[in-house]
């Protein structure tokens, strides 16, 4: 009956009420905005140094301390689930509504409003931890996670703390052309909070579209040692959620947000140093800058022998900073509870069975199978494999051509489509530059019918918005190249005869003329010659220089 009646929008009039002011008063504006400026101030870096010799030594002497220490950094991700309802009740997911239109009676903690799991939250997180290739609890408990904010309307979150849905897992990915592998120590579903709306004045919107909304919390070891770093692991793990269809992934839809735990140590140390917690991150270079910001800072106090303690921090972008907000929570302050109004989750034989994922679609087995298919690169194909929907295009192009052009077309792909694409904010669907007009176009440079000069002329018109086929193009514009070896030897006897002064000194030793006499060709033959071509006549003609 209840989910009768919210499917029959009952409870809407009652939710759009339900948007909280929390107006502060005039002197705890004021205290709160000059600690706040003081915190700015105090964690603003220095001006640079004037004098040049001075500001190198500092720079030098900066570099040396950094290099004392190992950055330490774990991450905490908390991650959408793509549902068509929340978590605990029937209301929609539905980003940029208006606010507080889609809430039901439990996700506002209504009196007597109850709890129903949704089935598909379950199975986003066994397919993700299955994934991960983590362990999956068969039984499973939730709990409440008591604090008070006026984001969370019942002053708890629903949450796995007892025994997670899955754990120990890893997550192997490239970083640059190393392999690196992280723990992942837990993977539980909970629900999230409301979004809170700051207006400029001293109150504080609250929108409960958001509250209820199914989440997966993705705990990793500290295993990462650089922003950077910690960086490609979310585009990993995003790529893999994408394609499993479990989280749409987007960051600045806030439908994945990272918390970041960083600390320092000496390099040697095997102990953790104090750790520091920066909450919702909502981008991959931010990521980067907030870690690397937060570990030169305890770097810099550790060297003044300052203290310092456990807090969460927020990183501002447009300083580039990272700014206390309040002591970090430790267990105890959150009163966990065995949530009483949810059974066990138990995960059955035949759920376990159906929810394995697809690993041929998970980024590190397309990499795989770009390398041992294709014989393309870890490196590259990984950068193949990082643009949504370039592995369709790239089997796509390749269909019915011999696997060894994969490497050249490859290369084609992540150099000039990429940069076009990205100028243009094009998503690879949409390409102006077909797969199979792609593929010609590599055929002829590959096989010497036009030069690479040629090629990416052609390539620039095809993306463009040029139509014809690029042997067309080359046909019509004259660039097909000259292969004939009568042609060829002529257009050199002609440029030997000219520079006769230039033969003589590369016989003399002057080997590097060789280029030279090889560019005056191509010239005279209007760019058509083939360069290879031309090169083993120009050699075969002079012969070897004396010694």
């Amino acid at each position: 009956a209840l989910q009768d009646t919210m499917q029959a929008g009952a409870w809407r009039g009652h939710a759009r009420c339900l948007v909280r002011r929390i107006a502060t008063t005039p002197s705890a504006t004021a205290a709160t905005a000059a600690t706040t400026a003081r915190l700015a101030s105090a964690a603003k870096p220095r001006a640079a140094v004037k004098n040049p010799a001075k500001s190198d030594k500092s720079a030098a002497t900066t570099a040396t301390t950094t290099a004392a220490y190992d950055t330490i950094v774990g991450l905490e991700i908390h991650a959408q689930i793509t549902a068509n309802s929340k978590a605990f009740s029937a209301a929609p997911v539905v980003f940029a509504e208006m606010p507080n239109s889609k809430v039901a009676w439990c996700d506002a903690a209504l009196p007597g409003a109850l709890p129903v799991l949704n089935a598909r939250c379950v199975e986003a997180g066994v397919t993700t931890a299955l994934a991960l290739n983590a362990t999956v609890n068969r039984t499973s408990f939730f709990d409440r996670k008591h604090y008070f904010y006026y984001d969370l309307p019942a002053g708890y979150q629903i949450t796995q703390q007892r025994r997670p849905l899955a754990e120990n897992g890893f997550l192997q990915y490239g970083f640059g052309p190393q392999e690196k592998k992280v723990r992942i120590q837990r993977l539980h579903l909970e629900h999230d909070s409301a979004k809170s709306i700051h207006t400029a004045g001293s109150s504080t919107l609250v929108d409960l579209n958001r509250a209820g909304t199914g989440l997966m919390e993705i705990v990793t070891a500290p295993d990462m040692r650089s922003g950077d770093e910690a960086a490609a692991f979310v585009r990993q793990l995003i790529l893999i959620l994408q394609a499993l269809g479990t989280c749409p992934g987007n960051l600045a839809e806030g439908s994945l947000r990272v918390d970041a735990n960083v600390s320092v140590r000496r390099v040697g140390e095997s102990s953790m140093g104090t750790r520091v917690e920066i909450k919702n991150i909502n981008g991959l270079r931010f990521l980067s800058k907030a870690i690397e910001y937060e570990a030169s800072r305890h770097i810099q106090m550790l060297e003044k022998g300052e203290a310092f303690h456990t807090e969460t921090r927020t990183f501002d972008a447009s300083q580039g900073i990272t700014i206390a907000m309040r002591s970090k929570e430790g267990e105890v302050d959150y009163r966990y509870m065995p949530e009483p109004d949810l059974p066990p989750l138990v995960v059955t034989d035949e759920m376990f069975q159906r929810l394995q994922p697809d690993r041929t679609k998970l980024p590190r087995e397309q990499a795989l199978m770009l390398a041992n298919d294709f014989g393309i690169g870890l490196y590259e194909g990984q950068k193949i494999v990082e643009e949504p929907g370039a592995v369709a295009y790239f089997l796509a192009a390749m269909e019915g051509t011999p696997a060894k052009l994969g490497v050249k077309l490859a290369n084609w792909i992540t150099s000039e489509l990429f940069a076009v694409l990205r100028e243009g904010n094009i998503p690879i669907a949409a390409s102006p530059v077909s797969g199979v007009a792609l593929r010609s176009l590599v055929e002829l440079v590959e096989q010497g019918v036009i030069s690479g000069r040629s090629g990416k002329e052609i390539f620039s018109m095809l993306a463009k918005g040029d139509k014809r086929m690029p042997r067309e193009i080359a046909a019509a514009l004259g660039m097909e190249q000259v292969s004939d070896p009568q042609a060829v030897e002529k257009w050199c006897q002609e440029v030997l005869e000219k520079h006769k002064d230039k033969v003589e000194a590369f016989r003399k030793g002057k080997v590097g003329l060789l280029g030279f006499l090889v560019a005056e060709t191509l010239k005279l033959s209007g760019l058509r010659a083939n360069p290879s071509m031309v090169s083993a006549t120009m050699n075969r003609l002079l012969g070897p220089p004396q010694s």
